[in-house]
């Protein structure tokens, strides 16, 4: 019985996460950006999306998984081993299953509190808020939050997107971030031990996208595990992106989900930007990607489904594509592109 005093110290350590919502010290909170979405002329859906787990900084399986790597990759110098135990640690987490976080909101002033349902085993929860909106209670366009926690600060925030205007919907690999997918050696490289590299030109697009068309939003739309979020998260925001949703694949080491980054993106991109399409139905959308994968054919699809929704298609051609694989898609409605300077003449109002 020698076990059983460490036994109970560990459950009376964790009850208090399960009875309470309060977030231990060796856990951490992430939320990802979210899209809100009008009910009626004050009324706001709000959807709240985050991940609860344990860094699990000293795991055994962490540091076997990184000298591995850095043996497969050759790596010798400091820094760059230190990219790759950074991109690797979300993997190699212990997610928090049937725990609650609660969040508190300030609007009018008033700090209101929220109880956000248990987490999965993946340790990702999803609540659904409904609140009036108020101007003043929005920074920039978007509502502000945060978990309660009496020491740390895990901030979250949702986009108030109004039900028309324009949407850039976006790939990420290869589409504003070099990746060099379809050489497999250069992309593993590129994702795990170098710094992350934007395709020129492509922050100036945004950037003027969002001037030049009203009530724009942005949304990233990639096959990329929720794992590397805050990876490209602080990497879009360092290099000046406006702010954007996220909406990546959901995926545990330990399962069968692992198996789903190397599905075929097809259904799952369809399925991802339909749901946006289907929750601002009165709003135009330009979709841009690059032709290393299906996003000619997934984007090809979505125009043949949505053709009064779809405004303009951009492609990357990073392999020499051909006008085929737009097939079915008004020729005026879509090019190819190398770099954002491409682009800069095609964006008007």
């Amino acid at each position: 019985m020698m076990w059983a005093a460490p036994l109970m110290l560990f459950a009376l350590n964790k009850a208090p996460n399960f009875l309470t919502g309060k977030i231990a010290n060796d856990e951490r909170v992430v939320f990802f950006p979210t899209a809100a979405t009008q009910i009626n002329e004050t009324h706001w859906n709000i959807p709240i999306h985050g991940w609860i787990f344990e860094p699990e900084i000293d795991s055994v399986k962490r540091k076997a998984l990184i000298k591995a790597l850095g043996k497969m990759f050759q790596l010798k110098d400091t820094e760059t081993k230190s990219i790759l135990r950074q991109r690797l640690m979300p993997f190699a987490v212990d997610n928090q299953s049937l725990q609650y976080v609660r969040i508190t909101i300030v609007k009018s002033g008033q700090q209101l509190i929220h109880r956000l349902p248990r987490s999965a085993k993946d340790g990702h929860f999803f609540g659904n808020l409904t609140m009036p909106i108020e101007v003043e209670d929005l920074q920039d366009g978007k509502l502000h939050y945060k978990a309660i926690d009496s020491e740390r600060y895990f901030p979250g925030r949702v986009h108030i997107i109004p039900p028309t205007g324009v949407s850039i919907i976006s790939d990420i690999d290869d589409t504003v971030k070099i990746t060099n997918y379809l050489n497999k050696k250069e992309f593993y490289k590129n994702t795990f031990i170098r710094d992350f590299k934007a395709v020129p030109g492509m922050k100036d697009v945004f950037l003027k996208c969002r001037s030049q068309y009203d009530n724009c939003a942005f949304h990233f739309v990639s096959a990329s595990p929720y794992q590397l979020f805050e990876e490209l998260s602080s990497f879009f925001e360092a290099e000046g992106f406006p702010l954007a949703t996220y909406h990546l694949k959901r995926i545990r080491v330990k399962d069968k989900t692992l198996l789903q980054l190397f599905a075929d993106p097809f259904e799952y991109k369809i399925g991802q930007i339909e749901r946006i399409l289907h929750k601002y139905p009165q709003r135009k959308f330009i979709l841009i990607g690059d032709s290393g994968e299906k996003d000619p054919e997934v984007y090809v699809e979505l125009c043949r489904r949505y053709p009064e929704q779809i405004e303009k298609i951009w492609i990357r051609n990073v392999n020499d594509a051909d006008a085929s694989r737009m097939d079915g898609v008004d020729e005026a409605k879509w090019r190819y592109f190398s770099t954002g300077s491409d682009l800069m003449k095609e964006i008007k109002r």
